[in-house]
Order: structure tokens, then C-alpha cells, then sequence
């Protein structure tokens, strides 16, 4: 018994190296961090307006990612709607098919609007589609569209157009 135990730590410290780097090993080539910026169309209700949005975000295998975004302003006179903040974590899921790669996002996402003299904040579960272009290797250009918030009080989703850099 201790014969087998030796030879399979034997075994096991031999392997373990190869092992190691053999996990992370990646032929794609597609862990890389991005930021991406653009024009923010946000509606809710009756109400919608543009903003600025931005993502920070990092492909952590070739299928799967996660990203954080930010938008500001925007504010819809005739409903008297503004958008304070928006603030969220997704994690993407995409398909690379050479310069075009469709994706789906999945997180949690809180937003703050005034309406008047008001402000209602809420944090909910997030849903997207988009699909991003490469026009170079490091150079991209993305369309988006998310479903930030769906709560009795607020609903709230969004397009967005925009340019983006890989690192």
C-alpha cells in the first residue's frame, strides 16, 4: 500500500507541472481586456433620452466575460426624466466568428432617475444582445441593446452605439 501511494505522489508531483501549464494554455488567443464608449438612447416609460455610456470589461476565455458599465445623462424635458446613474456588472457570453461576434449579457444593474423633484433608485437582475465588429485587430464598433431594470416601480432599457479599444 505505501508502494502505491509513493508512486502516485511520484506520479502526481512528475505530472503536476505539465498539467499546470497545459490549463492554462490558450490557443484562441482571447483573453484581453476592452473599454468601449458611445451614445447611450435610454427609455422608460414614457420617457427616454441620451446619454454617455461606458464598459470596462475583460474576456476571460474565448465563450465567456465580464464587463462593468456606467452611463450619465440624458434628460427628457417634456416628461421631466432624468438619468442620474447607471451602474452595472454583466457577465457576456459571445460567439467570435472572425471580425463579428454576437453576444448575451446576464448581471445585476442599478439605476437612479429623477422624475421632477423625485428620484427613485433600484437594483435588478439585467439581460442584453449585442454584437460587436472588429475593424482591426484592437479596433471595434458595437450595438447593444439591455433590458437594465423591469420593477413595478421602474423600468428601464437601452440601445447603444458605440467605438471600443482591446488591450
Amino acid at each position: 500500500m505505501k508502494r502505491w501511494m509513493a508512486s502516485g505522489l511520484l506520479t502526481l508531483a512528475l505530472f503536476l507541472p505539465f498539467a499546470t501549464a497545459q490549463a492554462f494554455y490558450d490557443e484562441y488567443d482571447d483573453i484581453y481586456s476592452y473599454v468601449s464608449g458611445g451614445l447611450h438612447s435610454w427609455n422608460s416609460g414614457e420617457a427616454s433620452a441620451e446619454g454617455l455610456k461606458i464598459r470596462f470589461g475583460q474576456q476571460l476565455s474565448t465563450f465567456v466575460g465580464a464587463e462593468m458599465h456606467f452611463a450619465l445623462g440624458g434628460e427628457d424635458a417634456e416628461a421631466e426624466v432624468s438619468l442620474d446613474r447607471l451602474f452595472g456588472l454583466y457577465a457576456t457570453f459571445s460567439v467570435p466568428l472572425d471580425s463579428f461576434r454576437p453576444y448575451g449579457k446576464l448581471g445585476l444593474g442599478t439605476a437612479s432617475l429623477s422624475e421632477a423633484e423625485e428620484t427613485t433608485s433600484e437594483l435588478e437582475i439585467g439581460y442584453g444582445l449585442g454584437t460587436a465588429f472588429f475593424l482591426t485587430d484592437q479596433v471595434f464598433v458595437d450595438l447593444e441593446y439591455m433590458v437594465y431594470l423591469e420593477t413595478a416601480e421602474m423600468e428601464l432599457d437601452g440601445f447603444t452605439l458605440g467605438a471600443g479599444y482591446k488591450f
